[in-house]
């Protein structure tokens, strides 16, 4: 088995997360209310979607992973559990993909944050929102604050994340408000029909729309990263995946619902839907309250992310195949630092670069598709890894009764969620029939996926290269000298 984090002297980080930290840190770090946007483009038919994702990814990545924590309770979750699996290529490639796919996508939840602002005015500045310069102001403020927080300690970067989850609860909880008010004036803003919540499976086009649900469910994997900066992770992290797993399934589909019933067909916006719930209702402030509401909310899923992504090159350097600054812990605050600054830097390029030469709509669909091909790569790796771990016994016995009682549901479990898996990085490279030049589109996200993957291999061979090369002993002269 390959060392763990802890036998290689690694710096000690500050245990400064409880279960009821962990518990809003998978609720802000799931939920992402574009996500509903997205989803809600399906009209009724999002519903068994959202069923269908429960069933076949949010409940065995659950269980997977709260087996995996279990097993090995140690900073960086999924790399160790990767890497004792199928050795450091393996990874590697696991850990880079997984911080790649962030890195692809917070500039997609920072243009969220953002565009929603807007919506606390009203109409008055809406045409800001593709305006590339108030763009940058605002995600690049957003983006350097919370990298102070985090720079500064978990003890006050946690609370980025615990406002946001508080502020989806109460957003969703008015959303469904707003729903009740709507359809009680109004008639549902999607007509209704049983028909309506079968998808057109025929229609291909709408395929890639089953990879954002998936995706939508994805997060569960945050927690463990920070095991380190956890009080007993051992235990405390599997309550928080079951309590939290219960409450994000019913957040999504209220939430999902209620947009449906209150945007009309065809107009809710992939990135602000959820403010345009609030605005068609002609309450006074409730499109503010809930455009603010919208804004916490979002960034509190940033912050979550931010934090978690942060800790993949940290601890990719503590093995060397990262520059050994990575490694470093603030000496007072106990944070990874330079990996924090590094990463700021990276995103604040990327963000610049996205926003600049594309339209706002077809930026934010190539950043996301891209992303979704890299968050799953790693989540191949972890259900594969899972049947390994089972097999080894590795850790002794792990928390999940099922696996306890019958290996065999371990590898029903892991080829149902590494199926789904694979099926979703298939479907999410097919354009959606919004996108006007597909194959263009295709060239642009699986190309970048690739070229971006091949850059982390070249890294990855020439500090192998480095780290097995004979380091030479200095002679009694030299050391006297």
């Amino acid at each position: 088995m390959q060392e763990s984090t802890s036998s290689r002297n690694a710096p000690q980080l500050h245990r400064a997360l409880s279960l009821q930290d962990l518990v809003l840190l998978n609720i802000s770090g799931i939920i992402g209310l574009s996500g509903l946007a997205q989803v809600a483009q399906f009209g009724f038919a999002s519903i068994p979607l959202f069923i269908l994702a429960i069933i076949t990814f949010l409940i065995p990545s659950g269980l997977m992973i709260a087996e995996l924590n279990t097993r090995m309770p140690e900073e960086a979750g999924f790399y160790l559990w990767t890497r004792s699996a199928f050795g450091d290529f393996h990874g590697y490639v696991a850990a880079w993909t997984y911080w790649l796919s962030n890195i692809v996508w917070l500039p997609t939840v920072m243009l969220l944050v953002s565009i929603s602002a807007l919506y606390i005015f009203g109409d008055s500045f809406l045409s800001l929102a593709d305006n590339p310069w108030y763009n940058a102001l605002v995600c690049l403020g957003i983006l350097w604050l919370v990298t102070i927080l985090n720079i500064l300690g978990m003890e006050r970067a946690k609370w980025i994340q615990n406002i946001g989850a508080i502020a989806t609860w109460v957003c969703i909880a008015l959303l469904l408000v707003v729903g009740i008010i709507f359809v009680s004036n109004n008639a549902s803003a999607h007509p209704f029909s049983p028909g309506k919540l079968i998808p057109d499976v025929a229609d291909f086009s709408l395929l890639p729309f089953f990879a954002i649900v998936a995706y939508c469910f994805g997060g569960l994997e945050l927690a463990p990263i920070m095991a380190g900066e956890i009080q007993n992770p051992r235990k405390n992290i599997p309550r928080a995946i079951l309590i939290s797993s219960i409450a994000v399934s019913l957040l999504y589909i209220a939430g999902t619902l209620m947009l449906i019933l209150t945007v009309p067909e065809g107009e809710v916006g992939i990135i602000e839907g959820v403010v345009q719930a609030f605005h068609a209702v002609s309450f006074p402030g409730i499109g503010a309250i809930g455009a603010v509401l919208v804004v916490l909310s979002t960034m509190g899923l940033f912050g979550a992310w931010m934090t978690g992504t942060a800790r993949v090159p940290f601890v990719i350097g503590l093995d060397h195949y990262l520059p050994d600054a990575f490694a470093k812990v603030h000496p007072k605050w106990g944070s990874p630092y330079i990996s924090l600054l590094m990463q700021a830097i990276v995103l604040t390029i990327l963000f610049l670069s996205s926003i600049m030469g594309s339209t706002l709509k077809e930026a934010f669909l190539i950043l996301l598709d891209m992303s979704i091909i890299l968050y799953f790569i790693p989540y191949l790796y972890m259900f594969a890894s899972l049947v390994w771990h089972l097999k080894e016994n590795t850790g002794g016995e792990g928390s999940v009764a099922l696996f306890r009682k019958s290996k065999a549901m371990g590898w029903l479990v892991a080829s149902l969620g590494f199926g789904v898996t694979l099926f979703s990085i298939v479907i999410s490279s097919m354009p959606t029939k919004d996108i006007e030049n597909k194959m263009l589109f295709v060239v642009k996200v699986v190309g970048g996926a690739a070229v971006l993957i091949g850059a982390g291999l070249i890294v990855y061979y020439l500090k192998k290269r480095e780290i097995a090369a004979p380091r030479e002993v200095p002679t009694e002269k030299e050391d006297k000298l």
